[in-house]
């Protein structure tokens, strides 16, 4: 049977499509800017290793900052220090899971509160936020370790980076995930995650279960649609997967996808170029069968880990990890919302969520975008919620493309009435949006499944479709 792939959009903001690939293989930024290579990253060093500094930005319109660092060194770090400068009258203000920090005039130093393993030739990526609305980029960048002493090297890293989607990304080849979350559990419990994941699936896949080797043109006008998270040949994504799995593991040994990677390139570079999608498949045609190299790529036993990996990290990457730090800035802690923020940026890309969220803190009184929100004007999370998934509703079912989509809106909501926050009772997606909001929405066909609390689900042998 023919998967079904219902209303995936890939129109995320250039910076964020790119940000995990070499310089040496596209150049990272919109389709306005010049095409120039990225500077090197400065190498600082450290007592009996050293790293490199690939990312460094601070975003002011999501207070947020962004510092990736690679293990270049001959040992592990096993509880890292990161210490830099902000300007004058900019406060950090928060701290991520696993960290904490302090501050001296203009300089924040965070440490951990329990080990983080960043194995030799490892990624980490490290966030803050700061009270600052304004972008600016961190200085002195320091970061010191137990295993291999201290550094007073400097940033030279540069939006975008040059590593992020390589070596085995941010935690990579140490067992963990993009954006410094700890295995994978950050913002969510890891099997909060696995019920998030599983639900996407479904809306993906037809199926709970991660589908690594799903590949197919679907005929969206985006080229193959692949994997786990529907990574798209025409829209700058299927590439940083390719690019992940080069890395680790070579055409001579057994990765069928590196000869793709021209081909790639050029299609990526017409993405660029005219910020449109792209549909023709030519270039990767004309060099072998991508769909069946794809399947192999994860069916073969010798190469799965790898090419699982890789569809790991640059899920994470563009899609588990923003959300989760855009339910930070607005104050968003249950895990039904957390997990209705990560199905939004995979379904509708970074920008299209973030233009609902602005919708629904509109449409609640916050025209002023004031973070967090819950709370202000005594919005609660239910209520934001709430208006979240009727903005989000009235987006998937105006667009022609997006229409067979709107059932997935309306797990959400069912979840929410029952007060499932935490998804610590099983997840049936029994429910169509005609049922929560009328019978003018027409049905998805999703097949109804029931996820555990623990990510293991079942197929229900009989079910009434209800919003309750």
């Amino acid at each position: 049977m023919s998967k079904r792939h219902y209303g995936v959009s890939r129109r995320w903001s250039h910076r964020l499509a790119l940000a995990g690939l070499a310089a040496t293989v596209i150049a990272c930024g919109s389709a306005e800017e010049s095409q120039e290579e990225l500077p090197e990253p400065n190498v600082a060093a450290l007592a009996a290793c050293s790293y490199t500094i690939t990312t460094n930005t601070y975003v002011g319109s999501d207070y947020w900052g962004t510092i990736t660092f690679r293990n270049t060194g001959t040992a592990a770090m096993t509880r890292p220090t990161i210490a830099f400068g902000v300007p004058s009258g900019v406060t950090c203000d928060h701290d991520e899971a696993g960290w904490t920090h302090t501050q001296s005039g203009t300089v924040c130093t965070y440490s951990r509160t329990s080990n983080l393993t960043v194995g030799v030739n490892s990624s980490y990526t490290f966030e803050y936020s700061t009270t600052s609305s304004s972008s600016f980029t961190a200085t002195n960048i320091q970061i010191s370790d137990s295993s291999c002493g201290s550094s007073g090297g400097t940033d030279g890293g540069s939006d975008g980076g040059t590593d992020g989607g390589t070596d085995g990304g941010s935690g990579g080849s140490d067992g963990g995930t993009d954006g410094g979350t700890d295995g994978g559990t950050f913002g969510m419990t890891a099997n909060q995650k696995k019920v998030a994941e599983a639900l996407t699936s479904i809306w993906e896949n037809d199926t709970p279960t991660l589908d690594y080797a799903y590949s197919e043109d679907i005929d969206d006008g985006r080229g193959y649609t692949n994997g786990r998270a529907g990574f798209c040949t025409g829209t700058g994504d299927a590439i940083m997967v390719i690019q992940c799995y080069v890395a680790k593991r070579s055409a001579a040994n057994g990765n069928l996808m590196a000869k793709y990677m021209s081909g790639l390139t050029t299609i990526n570079n017409r993405f660029l170029s005219t910020g449109e999608d792209q549909a023709s498949t030519a270039e990767l045609d004309a060099v072998g069968n991508w769909p069946s190299d794809w399947a192999t790529s994860y069916n073969n036993s010798t190469t799965r880990a790898d090419f699982k990996g890789c569809q790991d990290q640059i899920s994470d990457q563009l899609y588990y990890t923003p959300a989760m730090n855009t339910a930070a800035k607005w104050g968003l802690v249950k895990a039904l919302t957390k997990a209705e923020l990560y199905d939004a940026f995979i379904n509708h890309g970074e920008d299209g969520a973030k233009a609902i969220i602005k919708a629904t803190n509109t449409a609640l009184g916050n025209s002023g975008q004031v973070a967090p929100v819950i709370g202000y004007n005594g919005i609660t999370e239910s209520a934001w919620l709430q208006k979240f998934l009727e903005k989000r509703r009235d987006t998937l079912s105006s667009d022609s493309t997006w229409v067979d989509a709107v059932d997935r809106v309306a797990a959400y909501e069912k979840q929410r009435r029952l007060g499932n926050w935490d998804l610590s009772t099983a997840v049936r997606n029994d429910v169509r949006a005609r049922d929560c909001w009328g019978t003018s929405y027409p049905s998805s066909g999703y097949t109804v499944r029931s996820i555990n609390p623990d990510g293991t689900w079942s197929t229900p042998s009989s079910y009434t479709y209800s919003c309750n």
